[in-house]
């Protein structure tokens, strides 16, 4: 192979992309369900093609990472801003909700890592939080279920 057809060569690499690296390599893996020290050690040793690789798509996946805004940044007026807010909460927590509904009817379809007490007082606080935003928009005359110029 010639000099011409070769990747160039990597920046220099941060912790940040080291890391993300070593989580793609990882996840390749993950089906073998090993421990993260022994995946840490297959990546110390792993063929330098095989970590540049990673590193490639590392430095991909976060420059595209870096580049995404989430719907809340581009809004424009804090009225849209808390729209944005109010919508996002009330759907995850709705995510939320069903995933607790689901392990409380025994058809969750994995195997839970946190307590389900911390995950049922997450779920209160959101209701709680979601509480206080239809408040203070009731307060200050923004009407929540309005479409803001960032979804129009």
């Amino acid at each position: 192979m010639s000099e011409e057809t070769l990747e160039p060569p990597l920046p220099p690499i941060d912790a940040r992309t080291e890391a993300a690296a070593e989580r793609l390599f990882g996840l390749r893996l993950a089906l073998r369900k090993d421990s993260t020290e022994i995946i840490h050690e297959e990546w110390l040793t792993a063929p330098e093609w095989i970590r540049q690789g990673c590193l490639r798509q590392a430095i991909e996946v976060l420059t595209a990472a870096d580049q995404a805004k989430p719907a809340s940044a581009k809004a424009s007026g804090y009225k849209d801003r808390m729209r944005v807010e109010y919508r996002e909460l009330t759907a995850r927590a709705g995510r939320l909700r069903d995933m607790l509904q689901r392990y409380a009817d025994g058809t969750l379809d994995f195997e839970l890592v946190c307590p389900i007490t911390l995950l049922s007082r997450q779920l209160d606080v959101m209701d709680e939080y979601a509480v206080l935003l239809r408040h203070r928009a009731k307060i200050e005359h923004v009407d929540l279920e309005e479409q803001d110029s960032v979804t129009e």
